[in-house]
């Protein structure tokens, strides 16, 4: 017999028969709200160890402990209930309280961080994508393929050690497509800032970028720079 079969059965030998069933009832319910949270528990600590792998996520290191607090919680009303101490509704809705609120944390803090790094990677390089694509530099199709391929993970961050491998390797091409540019020397670097909007006017008279200008005059219908 488990330990709630016995536990249920204890309470079967209260007199009043209205009470008693209520108390059945309530825990059988309990029972199902802590499958509940379980699941959504193991999901998160699937989710925190896949990301994991990726370093400097702060949000990963929140959502763990979340994750401890509810853990926490669930242990102390389980050892309870467990233990026969007594079946009290209050002190059971506060510990549910406890462990939903702060699986809910953890998981708004996985949900929110990851779609800001995804959107932090996109402002970072689209400027540059779009700018290369309209002034048709080799490479530019290859670097837009790797935004669309990022982007794509916004919504549904990796789950597994095997998501998150690709994930990095899907991030890993951005730096190579940037590469494969040939945004080299000071042109390079002026191209990347007029992409941002960071280019200074300046720069127009250094002979390396007025050369890459000339060879790509189309980058001059996109130009950002300042005083």
């Amino acid at each position: 017999m488990s330990i709630l079969s016995e536990l249920i059965a204890r309470l079967s030998t209260i007199p009043d028969k209205e009470k008693r069933a209520t108390q059945i009832s309530e825990m059988i319910a309990v029972r199902g709200k802590l499958a509940i949270s379980a699941d959504v528990a193991e999901g998160l600590r699937g989710l925190s160890t896949a990301l994991g792998a990726i370093e400097g996520l702060d949000f990963v290191e929140k959502a763990k402990q979340g994750l401890t607090v509810a853990s926490s919680a669930a242990n102390r009303l389980k050892i309870r209930m467990d233990g026969g101490a007594g079946f009290e509704r209050k002190r059971v809705d506060e510990a549910l309280t406890t462990i939903n609120e702060r699986l809910e944390i953890a998981s708004s803090a996985v949900a929110k961080g990851w779609k800001a790094l995804i959107d932090e990677q996109q402002r970072r390089f689209k400027p540059l994508a779009d700018a290369a694509e309209r002034a048709s530099l080799p490479g530019a199709d290859s670097l837009k393929a790797s935004l669309v391929r990022l982007e794509s993970w916004r919504d549904l961050p990796p789950g597994t050690i095997q998501q998150t491998a690709d994930y990095l390797a899907d991030t890993a091409g951005i730096p190579a497509a940037v590469a494969n540019l040939g945004l080299e020397g000071k042109a390079g670097k002026f191209m990347i800032d007029a992409s941002n909007g960071r280019a200074k006017a300046r720069d127009l008279h250094d002979p390396e970028v007025v050369a890459f200008l000339d060879n790509y005059p189309a980058v001059w219908t996109i130009l950002k720079v300042g005083m």
